[in-house]
């Protein structure tokens, strides 16, 4: 039988949508023609039932593949939002507002792209929840409902409620609750193996529906659905379902029950599923099949011939129309990996392959334009590396021509000029760095020290500052001469600007183990609401380094995105006559030691 399995799954779908054309069509023509009148009416009536039995089974299958589709669905959200501090929440916070909107994307993506899924909410043990459209109609925890109870009382399974009137939620989306059922799945923190929440699916009738619509069993037959409890999940419209006894399918083993409904013989089959705990059940009238038997062995020989030429036409060229444009996109996709990113699929139809085609056409076109883009940082960035190295090979003259008059004043004993000359020699030394784009922080600080040294020479008692150094960040290296210019913007446009003294607060802190909080805040002139939006409108936008503008705040900002990505944050927040304060929040990088025992290694 392997050998079978393997031979029929290695050939060409265009030849197994022949074969399959010619079997399914063929083998009740021929048993139809070589079984007398009498056998022919006792095998149709077993033919019917297992035709029956077999779209049954059908139906059955393709629920439990809806169904388990839905619950992989479930899986999949909670991956991805299994670390999320949304579990341990017990009330809203500032984070709350950006979580919970992360997680209603998802939810709405996930909704959007399965059109069977009509609502999706998540509920945790600490009564939060974030939903599609889902909400209480009370106050009442959805910790005492139902659907929840079950979930966490088996957390390894997902449980189906077929009936979910009475529930303690309301939807902004207009479907009725008689036509959806529900499935609700407990989710494991993956450390403590505890359930931490609940995350509850609304499933449309339409799986289910389109399932059955494709099954025909006679203009009379039917067929409907229902739970382990005996209770309707769901049935077509009509008056004969009402009266099938439930007492009739209570027994799983019995597969067929033959009865009179309405003066009418029907014949009641069913089919169990494991996985959902539900049975389908066909209804179907023997009186309306077996009629037209008579009449169907008449013209089955004189049809057999006619219907294998039809058969042969058909199947070739309805595998034709699904095979030709699954060829073309495979001869595409070889293009594609050979490098042409100029191959299109040419949508002409609105069928799956075309909607394939075209989400080819779309993933092309979108790997072009991340190509472009990748293109234009790396030149951004080199012409922004290109500045910084050109603004560096002016100090070198100016750190050697210091270095001589530093040892000038020291011959003539002019101790106030070693000092200035001292400190302006240390920030030049500190700003060159042999070249290297990031120092310690310790580095860094001492840098601005010295430069505010000098102010303060400069300006008196105008300028006062302070320093406030978390020890624990000096080795953190961090880029070069990233807060020199904010200081510089400080003086110059906040404390040189305001009568009277101005005072000024460096601060360095650590946030947690992987960031850290770089701070500088003035008293001076500060700045107009219109003046803060302005610059983080600008600070938003890329920056153009070949535009005519001083290496500032918007360098700054440059430099941090080319280092960290979208890992960092700069917060301007101003008052006009009250001063401004600029921070800047970084990731904690390696520190200056292990640097150097790797380049060591």
């Amino acid at each position: 039988m392997r050998w079978i399995k393997s031979i029929v799954m290695n050939i060409t779908i265009r030849s197994k949508i022949i074969w399959s054309y010619l079997l399914i069509a063929l083998i009740p023509f021929f048993i139809f023609v070589w079984i007398t009148a009498y056998l022919f009416l006792k095998q149709e009536e077993n033919n019917v039932s297992e035709y029956t039995d077999q779209m049954l089974n059908q139906v059955k299958t393709s629920i439990d593949v809806y169904i388990n589709t839905i619950e992989k669905t479930s899986n999949y959200i909670m991956n991805e939002i299994d670390e999320s501090e949304f579990f341990y929440k017990k009330h809203e916070d500032t984070t709350w507002d950006s979580e919970k909107t992360r997680i209603t994307n998802l939810l709405r993506n996930i909704a959007d792209t399965h059109p069977e899924v009509a609502g999706i909410l998540i509920a945790t043990e600490n009564d939060m929840y974030v939903s599609t459209g889902m909400t209480r109609i009370s106050k009442d925890s959805f910790t005492e409902e139902t659907w929840y109870k079950q979930a966490i009382e088996h957390p390894s399974e997902v449980q189906i409620i077929s009936n979910i009137t009475g529930r303690n939620i309301i939807t902004n989306d207009r479907y009725n609750v008689d036509n959806v059922f529900s499935l609700s799945k407990a989710m494991i923190d993956p450390i403590t193996k505890e359930v931490i929440g609940v995350i509850l699916l609304d499933i449309k009738h339409d799986i289910i529906s389109q399932s059955i619509e494709s099954i025909t069993l006679g203009e009379r037959g039917f067929v409907f659905v229902i739970d382990n409890k005996n209770n309707i999940v769901y049935t077509p419209t009509n008056k004969i379902t009402y009266r099938v006894n439930p007492a009739w399918l209570a027994r799983r083993g019995m597969l067929a029950i033959t009865t009179r409904i309405y003066g009418e013989k029907y014949q009641i089959r069913q089919e169990y599923s494991e996985y959902t705990g539900w049975k389908i059940v066909g209804v179907f009238s023997l009186d309306e099949i077996m009629g037209p038997i008579y009449k169907i062995i008449y013209i089955l020989v004189s049809c057999l011939a006619v219907s294998l030429v039809c058969i042969i036409t058909f199947s070739l060229k309805i595998s034709q129309s699904i095979t030709k444009p699954i060829i073309q996109l495979k001869r595409l996709m070889k293009r594609a990996e050979a490098g042409d990113l100029s191959a299109r699929f040419e949508v002409k139809y609105r069928d799956e392959v075309s909607e394939l085609g075209g989400n080819f056409n779309q993933m092309l076109h979108r790997i072009e334009e991340l190509i472009q883009i990748v293109y234009t940082e790396q030149q951004n960035k080199r012409k922004a590396e290109l500045k910084v190295l050109q603004e560096q090979i002016k100090p070198h003259f100016l750190y050697n021509t210091l270095d001589t008059i530093n040892w000038m004043a020291r011959e003539y004993e002019a101790e106030d000029i070693v000092k200035v000359v001292d400190a302006l020699t240390s920030m030049y030394r500190i700003g060159l760095s042999n070249g290297k784009d990031y120092i310690s922080l310790e580095e860094e600080i001492k840098y601005v020290t010295n430069y505010l040294y000098i102010q303060k020479i400069r300006y008196q008692s105008k300028l006062n500052y302070e320093i406030e150094e978390d020890s624990n960040l000096q080795r953190y290296e961090v880029p070069k001469l990233i807060l020199q210019p904010l200081i510089e913007n400080a003086i110059y446009h906040g404390i040189k600007a305001k009568r009277g003294e101005g005072h000024l607060h460096i601060s360095t802190r650590e946030l947690d183990s992987n960031y850290m909080e770089l701070t500088v805040e003035d008293d001076g002139s500060g700045m107009t609401p219109d003046q803060v939006e302005e610059l983080n409108r600008r600070l938003n936008e890329p920056l153009k380094v070949d535009e005519n503008q001083s290496f500032g705040l918007f360098y700054i900002n440059e430099r941090l995105r080319i280092r960290y990505g979208f890992r960092y944050s700069v917060e301007i927040r101003s008052t006009k006559g009250i001063g401004t304060k600029i921070t800047l929040q970084i990731p904690k990088n390696r520190s200056i030691e292990e640097v150097d025992m790797s380049y060591e290694e």
